[in-house]
């Protein structure tokens, strides 16, 4: 099972949590609980394979909008 099979239900959540039109990074999206989905390497995996679902429509109410410099993470926007 990958990371995000085992935090679907979490991820399905926190998308339909955020309002529509909302850009931010997935420490933003999932907020407190992005500590829950596990070590460094691990958030960077997860990272990887939301990226990869997210352009697969796997998750159609988000969508990826440009990689943010400071910082260097992925920035989504709600749909």
């Amino acid at each position: 099972m990958t990371l995000l099979e085992q935090h679907d239900q979490l991820i399905r959540k926190k998308i339909s949590a955020l309002p529509q039109g909302k850009e931010a990074g997935l420490a933003e999206i999932f907020g407190d609980d992005w500590v829950q989905i596990g070590t460094s390497g691990q958030r960077k995996e997860f990272g990887r394979l939301f990226k990869a679902a997210v352009s697969k429509k796997t998750y159609p109410d988000i969508t990826w909008v440009r990689i943010e410099n400071s910082g260097r993470f992925d920035v989504y926007q709600k749909l």
